[in-house]
């Protein structure tokens, strides 16, 4: 019983400390802004997409307004097996992405340009569908 319990204790205590919450994630990807100023976070945690099945989605709306640059960055927990990949909708589709489909390359962040004031998409999902932990952060840069 002794034992039962001394694990307990081990387990109780240890594993907090050994993995990153959402917040603290939040927090280590808002200090690597640099002159973006924080707006928004997307806390993430998707499971990895049966097979055969489209990789899930987290999708968040917002209204952005015309005349501002944005950045929107991802964070992907130390333990997460996927890679975060972000993207932004208007009405006509896809206008930015932290993922090249060209090169395959998965970026920190990108900065977008709105020209006009609207409701906007953004969706996280992990590379090839596997399950996730990460936080997306919405940034202001400037006003154009």
């Amino acid at each position: 019983m002794r034992r039962l319990t001394a694990i307990l204790f081990l387990v109780a205590v240890v594993a907090p400390l050994s993995s990153q919450t959402l917040e603290q994630l939040v927090d280590i990807c808002v200090r690597q802004l640099g002159e973006a100023t924080y707006l928004r976070d997307f806390q993430v945690d998707l499971e990895a997409a049966e097979p055969g099945h489209a990789a899930p989605v987290a999708r968040y709306s917002m209204v952005l307004n015309r005349n501002t640059q944005y950045r929107l960055s991802v964070c992907n927990s130390e333990t997460s097996p996927g890679r975060g990949i972000i993207q932004i909708f208007d009405t006509r589709g896809l206008i930015g992405s932290n993922y090249s489909e060209s090169t395959g390359e998965i970026y920190p962040y990108f900065d977008i340009q709105i020209q006009s004031t609207g409701i906007y998409h953004v969706f996280i999902s992990f590379q090839d569908g596997r399950a996730g932990t990460a936080v997306g952060i919405l940034s202001y840069v400037r006003r154009l």
